[in-house]
This record gives C-alpha cells, structure tokens and sequence, in this order.
C-alpha cells in the first residue's frame, strides 16, 4: 500500500507539473501574440527598432526592447516604447497583456481610437497615451482599471465628454486630459471618490459650465490646472477648504473676474 500510495502521488506531481508548465508557455505564448498584434499596426518605425528586435524566431519576449517580464509568473507586466518615433495604431490585442501594470507609449505619433480592451488590463497602474494623434472618445472602460495610480491622454485628438466612470478609480493620483478637444461638464461629485488624487490637468479643452462645487473632496490635490475652457461662474466657495493646493490654473475662462487669495497661486488672466 505504501509504494502504491508513493506511486501516486509520484505520478500526481509530474501531472501537476506538466499542467503547470503547460500554463507558463501557454500564457507567455498569450503575451507574444499580444505584442506581435501590435507590431502588426506599426506603420511608422524609423530606427527599425520593433522590426528588428521584436521577431518570432531567436529571441524571446523578455530581450525584445521595450518589453519587462515578471520573474514569479512569466508575464509581460511593463511596455514602454515612449519617444520611438512610432506610427500607427493601438489593436484591441491589446487587453491580453493581462499581468500588464505599465503602459506608456507616449510621444509617438499614433492614430485612431484607445481600443475598449484596454479596460481588460486590471492590474494597470500606469497608462500614459500622450503627445500621440489619437481621437476618438475616451472609452468608458478605462473607468474599470480598479489600480490605476496615472492616466495621461494629453496631447492627443480625443473629443467628447470626459467619462464619469473615470471618477469612480478611487487608486488615482495624477489625470491629465489636457490638449484635446474634450466637451461637456464636470459633474459635482467627480471628487467623490478620488481621495488619493494629487494632480488634474483638464486645460485646453472645450469645457464648459460652472467649476465643480465638490473639489474640496479631493483632500491630496497639489495641482489644478483647468484654464483655456468655457467655465463660467463664479469659484465655488469651498475651494477655501483646499489646504494642500499649491499650484491652480484657472485663467483664459469666463469665470468671475473676482480675485479669491488662499493658500494656492491662482492664476487669472
């Protein structure tokens, strides 16, 4: 019974094994064809850097540049191809970096739209889209990445209302939308559920309304930068209660022309 029961179990950790192996080159196998997708809709690589480096055969996912690999589970967790010079578009493949946590691609001159897939990434952290051409509306799964600390689309072609869903990641720290085209109104309540938040940069858009009764609410906010909109009204009075705010950017509005002085530099025309 002994040797029966050392024989099982024998062949129980070589099954387990094997399952686990399998899963590994299964998964790494996921990540590669994610990144070969979007190697497939670079239309502009100057330097050759990913039709060199980023091959199928030779070289593994972890040496292509650009690329970070995790050691515990074998999953591509890092892309950063900022300032490549690349051209073209971001594929919906995208969203089957699933271990991903950073993401930055800024400063490229990529186009279309941000894919909906990009919601799929939820241990993302860091997405930073900028000083690309991409337009299109901010998609509202972007407001379902639950450890998002930094989202960066300025610089970008991107029109519409900014989604409410994006004031819902209480993980926060740092959104810039700055330099689009972006419309429509901020709701009362966008601070909420922003309690981490250090840093909004929403200038340079086409907003419109009055400014958020609710800014008080994010109790970390150091840098507020909203001028070059279509506010209006007056400043709500509760930006008195702002006691961390050390930079604000309201000016080229059609706010008040009522100077309030506090604990920040307000900056008016």
């Amino acid at each position: 019974m002994m040797a029966r029961a050392i024989i099982v179990g024998f062949l129980l950790l070589i099954y387990c094994i094997n399952n686990i192996s399998a899963s590994v080159i299964r998964n790494i196998s996921t990540d590669k064809s994610a990144l070969l997708a979007f190697k497939a809709q670079i239309t502009n690589d100057p330097n050759e850097i990913l039709s060199k480096n980023w091959t199928q055969q030779g070289t593994t996912v972890c040496s292509w540049i650009g690329v970070s690999r995790s050691t515990k589970h074998q999953r591509v967790v890092a892309l950063n191809l900022k300032s490549l010079r690349l051209g073209g578009s971001v594929p919906k493949e995208i969203g089957n970096l699933s271990f991903l946590s950073f993401l930055e691609i800024g400063n490229n001159t990529f186009i279309g739209e941000i894919p909906n897939e990009v919601g799929f990434l939820k241990k993302l952290k860091y997405l930073s889209l900028q000083m690309n051409n991409l337009t299109g509306q901010i998609p509202q799964s972007l407001g379902f990445l639950p450890r998002l600390e930094l989202l960066d689309l300025s610089e970008n072609d991107l029109f519409g209302n900014v989604p409410l869903s994006i004031f819902n990641v209480s993980s926060l720290k740092l959104i810039d939308l700055g330099f689009n085209d972006l419309t429509g109104t901020l709701p009362n309540d966008m601070c909420s559920n922003l309690p981490l938040l250090q840093s909004l940069f929403m200038a340079h858009n086409h907003l419109v309304g009055e400014l958020p009764s609710g800014l008080d609410k994010c109790t970390q906010l150091k840098y507020l930068s909203l001028s070059y909109n279509r506010f209006t009204g007056n400043l709500p009075r509760d930006m008195w209660n702002m006691s961390k705010l050390e930079d604000m950017f309201l000016g080229w509005n059609n706010l008040s022309e009522r100077r309030y002085v506090f604990n920040a530099w307000l900056r008016l025309p």
